[in-house]
């Protein structure tokens, strides 16, 4: 009995350190790859904590190795916004001017009642009522009311020194717009970490290095 209860700490231990090392995160904000080694880390380590005929090394080697996977996985995600697409999936717009995407809306195999049930959590009664909502790549739904009053959706031009493509795409805009508006700053896109167009239009931006560690 007590070396069961010292491998369940064991093991505890390093099922903690490595959800803590895979960063803070809300479980509903997971990504896919992320709510998969999640899962997988919790079955890996049941087995070894309740039965004494499994290696306690059984449990923590694959462990350990899903942990290297997913920061892999998390600098792959980074390293372009193309293949952070293709890993987590793109923000996809559901409802624009009071009017669903039908497009989009089936793609997603989206039913009226999980758009509702949806709006209601943002206190909004009528598809009406919204200017702009997008399907999150966590699956949660970000609205823009008309009560608002926001002249253009604000979104992500540039992340991390490159172009947030799909981000233009919803707002009718291209990369050589970006360009022209880096021009006029006289700054270069490798250098921005963050810029946004805001709800009227103003080009904002923060660049790299720009807040140092106190």
């Amino acid at each position: 009995m007590l070396i069961v209860f010292f491998r369940a700490l064991i093991l505890y231990a390093v099922v903690f350190i490595v959800i803590r090392l895979m960063g803070k995160k809300e479980l509903s904000k997971v990504q896919p790859f992320e709510l998969a080694i999640i899962i997988l880390i919790s079955d890996l380590a049941s087995a070894p904590m309740s039965s004494r005929g499994v290696s306690i090394f059984d449990g923590i080697v694959p462990i350990v190795t899903l942990l290297v996977t997913y920061l892999i996985f998390t600098l792959l995600a980074h390293s372009s916004n193309k293949v952070e697409d293709i890993m987590c999936g793109k923000i996809v717009p559901i409802i624009r001017d009071g009017k669903i995407i039908e497009e989009n809306f089936d793609k997603h195999k989206y039913t009226i009642q999980d758009i509702m049930s949806q709006l209601r959590e943002h206190e909004v009664f009528k598809i009406q009522d919204v200017k702009f909502a997008m399907i999150e790549n966590n699956g949660n739904l970000s609205v823009i009311k008309n009560s608002d009053n926001f002249n253009s959706i604000p979104l992500n031009v540039i992340e991390d020194g490159g172009y947030a493509d799909e981000n233009l795409e919803m707002l009718k805009m291209n990369q050589k717009d970006v360009d022209k508006l880096l021009k006029k700053n006289k700054i270069k896109l490798e250098n921005v970490l963050i810029a946004t167009m805001d709800e009227d239009s103003n080009f904002i931006f923060q660049l790299k290095d720009e807040v140092k560690k106190k």
